[in-house]
């Protein structure tokens, strides 16, 4: 009877077919190794990190019609959530923020002019020297656009696959083995939701980027080529450097539970930005 019930119970809990995939990023000078898990089902993802530093997850959601990336922070047991309306009230306070910051400059360099009148003749010299490198400062310029390159196909960590170069300008900056659903025996629709998280990402992080500068634009790196990137090994000044290998990639099967953000507390997203106002 007491197996019957328990049947009952496991039999009540939904699941989902999906695939689960392992990865591996050693770090290149500690040799520490953080670990990386990504569920995928039909419209769900999430991506589970873990190292000595690292545990944190990132899921991307569809369910109501509404696409949003949660990222969780299993240290403080909080979460937020970004979708496009969170983006769209970003942008003002994001942008009246930049406004404040080049007004006050404005003001500390009218400061600066106005104590220069009477400074003698080498301290204002001096202080005219700093301003110019402060002038020439300026906003940091946008970094040339990634451009991956395909170079034929290969394997690696044992996937068949097609082989990438991303380069900037004339530097190369990412190496890239991505396979297709077909290179790993699955079918198309079964990283559909993949293919939908990069779209979602590609539009928000570039509304983001003229925002939040060049940060924001090289996170688009690893939008830049299709299928899913069984390794990727990224430059630094021509030197390999970080890297991140799939280890497995296999059916699996989820329930609501593999997805749920368990007690975590929402963070407001915006109330940083707000209290800036």
């Amino acid at each position: 009877m007491k197996h019957f019930l328990w049947l009952t119970l496991v039999l009540a809990v939904p699941v989902f077919a999906g695939v689960r995939i392992q990865l591996e990023s050693p770090n290149s000078i500690t040799g520490e190794v953080t670990k990386g898990e990504i569920l995928l089902d039909g419209d769900r993802l999430r991506i589970n990190e873990t190292g000595k530093d690292t545990n944190n997850s990132t899921l991307f959601l569809t369910d109501g019609g509404r696409n949003r990336i949660v990222t969780l922070n299993k240290t403080k047991n909080e979460y937020e959530e970004m979708d496009q309306q969170t983006m769209n009230q970003m942008a003002p306070l994001m942008q009246a923020q930049a406004q404040a910051q080049m007004a006050q400059g404005q003001a500390q360099m009218a400061q600066m002019q106005a104590q220069m009148k009477n400074m003698p003749p080498d301290q204002r010299a001096a202080m005219e020297k700093m301003m110019a490198r402060m002038k020439g400062l300026g906003t940091p310029a946008a970094p040339a656009p990634l451009v991956f390159t395909a170079k034929g196909r290969g394997s690696a960590n044992g996937f068949a696959c097609t082989k990438y170069e991303g380069n900037r300008g004339a530097e190369r900056v990412y190496e890239v083995c991505a396979a297709s659903p077909s290179d790993l025996k699955f079918a198309a629709s079964d990283f559909q939701v993949y293919e939908k998280m990069k779209e979602f990402m590609a539009g928000l992080l570039g509304k983001m980027s003229p925002l939040m500068g060049a940060g924001y634009a090289a996170a688009l790196n690893t939008l830049g080529f299709p299928g899913f990137p069984v390794q990727e090994i990224k430059f630094n000044n021509g030197t390999a450097g970080a890297r991140t290998d799939a280890k497995t990639i296999e059916r699996a099967t989820f329930s609501n539970a593999d997805f749920s953000l368990g007690s975590a507390k929402k963070v407001d997203p915006l109330q940083e930005l707000r209290g800036k106002q």
